[in-house]
């Protein structure tokens, strides 16, 4: 019987560090573009919009 070869196994925490750090990157980067690109007024600065009342 010859014994099976597998491959190396990933290393679980270096996939976990990989993951986390790619999440945080793309969050920081929604962040960024939110702020930066986004020039919407803050929804507590909002005047709610006039009832519009037909008759």
């Amino acid at each position: 019987m010859s014994p099976k070869r597998r491959g190396r196994q990933p290393d679980l925490f270096k996939v976990l560090v990989v993951t986390l750090a790619i999440g945080m990157t793309l969050t920081l980067g929604y962040q960024i573009n939110l702020y930066h690109v986004g020039q919407v007024q803050p929804m507590a600065e909002r005047t709610p919009a006039p009832p519009i009342i037909d008759g």
